[in-house]
């Protein structure tokens, strides 16, 4: 842009010259207060030009600022809804859990009552085995799946870093201890029942401590986002 204006005003004043060159003649000399209006001419004619390169310089600039601006709104814009659905999603994942965990819990506590009335004597075997056959095993088993589901969709989300291990470590013995209970067509020993009891009391523990985790996790969420 120096380099052009320069150039420009170069030109100007070579055609100053030629200009007092031409009028020039052998017989007088131009007279200065025409030379002041030539000159006078010739300095508003730059000023004209200066002015104009600046001002398509400067709205240039301003136009690439604005598109400059616009872009980092956009990658701004696009980065907060990018934190929001992972923030929502979070939630959902967790909300999903601790959904699967209540009901388990319900699940284990019947579980337990069984197991109470069947040492007591108020429940036959049969009715044992039918009810961990038909109502825990089945349906314990699809919660899970559907909890190690969530807990791979959450990811490395969790800001409890050991929670998602602690948990995977429960669903895993979750699982040993329904596997356990099943015994087909063996004599339940009283003291056998008596320890799945004790398992189930401290199963139903770690549900609490992980229902409170999740919900932690939840709240946590929740306020990064105020």
């Amino acid at each position: 842009m120096l380099r052009v204006y320069s150039e420009f005003q170069d030109s100007l004043l070579m055609l100053k010259n030629i200009i007092f060159k031409e009028i020039t003649l052998p017989a007088f000399d131009i007279p200065n207060w025409v030379a002041t209006i030539i000159e006078l001419g010739i300095g508003v004619a730059i000023a004209i030009v200066v002015y104009t390169l600046q001002t398509k310089t400067s709205k240039l600039a301003e136009e690439l600022l604005s598109k400059i601006s616009l872009m980092t709104s956009r990658v701004d814009s696009l980065l907060e809804q990018r934190r929001s659905d992972e923030q929502s999603k979070k939630t959902f994942e967790c909300k999903r859990i601790i959904d699967h965990l209540e009901y388990i819990r319900k699940k284990e506590m019947e579980l337990k009552e069984y197991l109470t009335e069947y040492i007591s004597g108020d429940t036959t075997s049969q009715q044992l085995q039918y009810f961990i056959k038909q109502n825990f095993m089945p349906i314990a088993k699809y919660r899970i799946r559907e909890i190690e589901d969530a807990t791979r969709q959450l990811g490395d989300k969790l800001n409890d870093n050991k929670l998602r291990l602690d948990f995977l470590s429960y669903i895993e013995a979750f699982l040993n201890l329904s596997e356990t209970v099943v015994v087909d067509g063996k004599q339940q020993n009283e003291d056998d029942l008596e320890s799945f009891i004790i398992s189930i009391n401290l199963q139903l523990r770690r549900v609490q401590e992980f229902l409170t985790r999740f919900q932690n996790e939840i709240k946590e969420n929740d306020d990064s986002t105020k």
